[in-house]
């Protein structure tokens, strides 16, 4: 367990700037739920966690300044994310900037097209700070509940019952995001493609 608590405190803060300076919440929530268990210290989590995000949407922001269609274009895995990052952007404006936090697979696409258009260097930047504060309490938030919970279970059932658990959990929410959310996206999308093209 010492050793464990040792890798923690050396390199967990690093994994959690890398894995939201890139894009993602699950190792923010790893951390989140390991300083639930006192393995890590809640404020530390929270600032890196802010910083990582902030780093990458500007980051991002620049290369969207500098060549930003030619990198999207060139890129599988954004052109892929280009056509629903647009059309948010496109109909949700400024406000798309907290939207897009919370949307997985699309964030570096959209600071690169927020580098593409017309926004302000520094209208961008407070949002931004706004932006990723505000997310980085919320995801915290849940990955400490998340921990206590895990606590709770491993205490009642041990730790076959918090496998299970979060098995249970996976399954529900890819379930859920399958039935509504992904249905819903495909749906509006199609919808405003067809609006296009009439």
């Amino acid at each position: 367990m010492e050793w464990a608590q040792q890798f923690v405190e050396q390199y967990g803060y690093w994994a959690v700037f890398i894995w939201t300076f890139i894009e993602g919440e699950s190792v923010f929530i790893a951390a989140a739920a390991l300083s639930a268990a006192h393995l890590m210290d809640p404020w530390k989590v929270i600032v890196v966690a802010a910083c990582g995000a902030f780093a990458g949407h500007m980051a991002f922001f620049a290369l969207g300044r500098w060549r930003g269609m030619q990198i999207i274009l060139s890129v599988p895995f954004l052109a892929r994310h280009y056509p629903k990052a647009n059309l948010i952007l496109d109909k949700y404006a400024h406000w798309s900037i907290f939207i897009f936090q919370y949307l997985y697979g699309t964030r570096i696409v959209a600071a690169i097209l927020f580098g593409c258009s017309s926004i302000e260097f520094w209208r961008f930047f407070l949002l931004q700070i706004i932006n990723c504060i505000s997310w980085a309490f919320i995801i915290y938030a849940i990955g400490h509940a998340l921990g206590m919970a895990g606590m709770a279970i491993v205490h009642h059932f041990g730790v076959v019952g918090l496998l299970v658990a979060a098995g249970l959990a996976a399954l529900t929410g890819m379930l859920c995001y399958w039935r509504y959310g992904h249905h819903h996206l495909k749906r509006h999308f199609t919808h405003n493609e067809k609006e296009k093209e009439d």
